[in-house]
């Protein structure tokens, strides 16, 4: 094919097609599907495109493109997809392979190994069994290494805007969003901000937040003349983000002038390098991928509610002028002047402040410095000249301060970097509880603060210690800011573009409660506080008893572990949706002192299918997880189990509410009321077609290890 494509394309995956075919064929909408699938691990089903795990990680083997596109402002790709898992990471397999196999013919245990084995054999469900053996011996330890040193592959999706269909390494071309793998804190979401980093720098990723959970994203990468816009959502309460229809800016590129290299046509892409962990394995989704022309935001400022080039080709004063868009300057000390080369201090200790619409989400600058060592801040939550937050740059380092009442108080240093001679960018993302900060492309202090002071205050403010009395020419000594731009913390996402919903689903009918209030015994045969159900134990030898002092618990010690999975239902009346929520108490107090949570929740149809939803707490990781296991057609394939990474939401001796919307075929789960885990059973088994939701409870659940003593309080069922 030849030519350019069109700037609107639209796929919604509504047709299916078989693994290796979708490379080349053509969407409902009839646009060229370009790309690699060297495995043949792309297929559409379900009204979903799907990646599975390769064989052989690393970039260049599975991707899905469209265009080419001429380059123009305002074009924008918009992406709806499930990331298989944010943590997934390229690497060597660690255990042996006989003893990989061995605890995949073991299972959880639920079962006799003659049994698993008979039912896998006769199970229409459970595909791909002898694909994943081959990738586990392919991946044997030491595989993967560079300059003799084990080379784990850490970023796992690249999408946004490429200058070939199949980018050798798409984290280091074009404008792209990056997912990284964090370990216990699952994802870490990254932007690509090249043009401004340190030549010296071998990655060209900023960071954005961390903590990414594996739930339905909302992508957006909106090109500018130069440079582009990245943006994210989710669905309510998703950490970092903000709840579809709108968006969160998490990052600007923002170039002095467009690479050389820089193409006039660009690919719009989603790539993979990587899909599950530790041997498991998990698919990702993509719902939706469209392309828009977006003419109102073809502007330098995009989306933003307030911005100014603060550049003049005369000088001019900047006291009581309007900004370029939203606000109006008020000169509170000093002389601030527009120049060409952007705003600049014609006195010491000059400040000028600029009220806005709203807080701002995200803050973006240019600073041209003669001098690195010139001094001057960028101020934001500003209140009045008494109170605010800074960002200042003074003495090649760069500074955290918060202002209150007129006191100076130092937050945090930043001695590796500092302003550099010529051209700088400064960033701030700020979601109203947290706040990062960067230059060029760097976060400084190396964190992400947590703070709520100043937060609704919808101000910011420029701050320059020196300056140069010369006002008959444009040079001065000092700093000159420009470029400036600051987004609102929610911004809508472009009607242009026709997404789906996110599936979030909320119970509204209270059918059961207990409180497991009442004298210390076994929980068989309790009838329920509300409702007409009474407590079985449906799985396991184990036993939950009463505390005698409202509470559950697994009777279970570090000494003498539950043995195996223990789980305890109630008859459920509405088969097509339950949500259900109960408080956990993990067992113990702290590390180190061998205690093991694996409480959590099940839905059950039959003794031959079902799902376990479970927290796992345990000495050997760094992180807790929430893990589901799916017994399906009577076999659990262990290793198709899906879960996620909460770093330290979940803690030994600290109650939280664990929450599991469920309707058959979706679920969502939840710690609090923060959505950490979705999927679709047909995500991981695509003929399946639901489950019939006969009985709803608690599980102590078996995974790589046993519960020593979970406690349950206030289960209640709605739907």
């Amino acid at each position: 094919m030849s030519g350019t494509a069109p700037a609107t394309i639209v796929d919604d995956f509504s047709i299916d097609c078989k693994p290796g075919r979708v490379i080349g064929s053509q969407s409902a909408s009839g646009h060229f599907r370009r790309g690699t699938d060297v495995e043949k691990l792309i297929s559409i089903d379900n009204g979903a495109l799907r990646i599975q795990p390769p064989i052989t990680p690393g970039w260049g083997r599975a991707g899905l493109a469209y265009g080419p596109f001429q380059r123009q402002a305002g074009l924008a790709l918009a992406v709806f997809m499930l990331n298989g898992h944010n943590t997934s990471e390229g690497n060597s397999r660690e255990d042996s392979f006989k003893s990989r196999i061995w605890r995949w013919v073991r299972g959880s245990q639920a079962n006799s190994i003659g049994n698993r084995l008979w039912r896998r054999a006769s199970s229409s469900q459970h595909q791909g069994t002898v694909r994943q053996f081959y990738r586990w011996a392919r991946n044997y330890r030491g595989r993967f290494k560079k300059d003799g040193q084990d080379a784990h592959l850490m970023e796992n999706l690249a999408l946004g805007w490429f200058p070939n269909a199949v980018p050798a390494d798409p984290t280091a071309a074009g404008h792209s969003i990056v997912v990284r793998a964090l370990g216990p804190d699952n994802g870490e979401l990254c932007t690509r901000c090249d043009s401004s980093r340190h030549s010296a720098e071998k990655s060209s990723l900023t960071p954005a937040f961390q903590g990414l959970q594996n739930v339905q994203t909302y992508y957006l990468v909106l090109l500018r003349e130069q440079g582009a816009a990245y943006y994210a959502a989710s669905v309510v309460n998703a950490k970092g983000l903000m709840a579809f229809p709108n968006m969160r800016l998490i990052g600007i590129d923002a170039p002095d002038s467009r690479p050389a290299e820089s193409s006039e046509t660009l690919y719009a892409g989603l790539y993979q390098s990587a899909l599950g962990q530790v041997g498991f394995r998990v698919d990702t989704r993509v719902y939706d991928f469209q392309t828009q022309l977006l003419p109102t935001l073809s502007n330098w400022y995009g989306t933003a509610q307030t911005a100014d080039t603060l550049v003049a080709d005369q000088a001019s004063s900047l006291a009581d002028q309007a900004a370029e868009v939203g606000g109006r300057w008020h000169g509170l000390r000093g002389t601030l002047e527009k120049t060409a080369r952007g705003l600049v201090a014609r006195t010491e200790d000059s400040l000028a402040l600029l009220e806005m619409p709203a807080p701002a989400g995200a803050i973006h600058a240019v600073v041209n410095a003669d001098d690195p060592l010139s001094a001057c801040a960028l101020l934001w939550r500003t209140q009045d000249e008494r109170n605010t937050w800074g960002l200042f740059f003074e003495n090649g380092q760069c500074q955290l301060r918060l202002q209150t009442e007129g006191t100076w108080t130092k937050i945090a240093v930043e001695e590796r970097y500092g302003l550099r001679e010529g051209r700088n960018t400064v960033q701030i993302l700020d979601s109203g509880s947290s706040f990062s900060l960067y230059l060029n492309g760097l976060l400084l202090f190396d964190r992400w603060f947590t703070d709520t002071r100043l937060q609704a205050i919808a101000q910011l403010g420029l701050l320059y210690k020196n300056g140069g009395p010369d006002t008959t020419s444009d040079q001065s000594s000092g700093p000159a800011l420009a470029q400036l731009e600051a987004h609102p913390r929610e911004i809508p996402i472009p009607t242009e573009f026709n997404l789906r919903h996110p599936w979030q689903t909320t119970g509204t009918e209270i059918l059961v409660t207990e409180s497991f209030a009442g004298s210390h015994g076994e929980l068989s045969e309790r009838l329920v506080e509300v409702g007409n159900g009474q407590w079985q134990r449906t799985l396991g030898t184990g036993k939950m008893q009463l505390t005698g002092e409202g509470a559950l618990k697994v009777d279970a010690s570090v000494a003498q572990p539950n043995p195996g999975r223990l789980a305890y239902t109630v008859d459920w009346p509405n088969p097509n949706f339950a949500d259900v929520s109960v408080d956990i108490l993990p067992p113990g107090t702290a590390r180190h002192q061998d205690e093991k949570g694996r409480g959590g929740l099940i839905f059950w149809q039959d003794a031959d299918n079902y799902i376990t939803v479970s927290q796992w707490l345990d000495d050997s990781y760094g992180g807790a997880s929430v893990s589901s296991f799916f017994h399906i057609d009577g076999f659990e394939e262990i290793y198709d189990a899906v879960w996620t990474n909460v770093g330290t939401r979940v803690q030994w001796g600290q109650q939280q509410t664990f929450r599991i919307a469920f309707d058959g075929l979706n679920f969502t789960v939840y710690l609090g009321e923060e959505p950490v885990l979705y999927r679709a059973i047909t995500d991981i088994y695509p003929k399946f077609e639901r489950l019939s939701i006969q009985r709803v409870g608690l599980v102590a659940n078996w995974e790589w290890g046993d519960d020593t003593g979970t406690q349950f309080n206030r289960f209640v069922a709605k739907a």
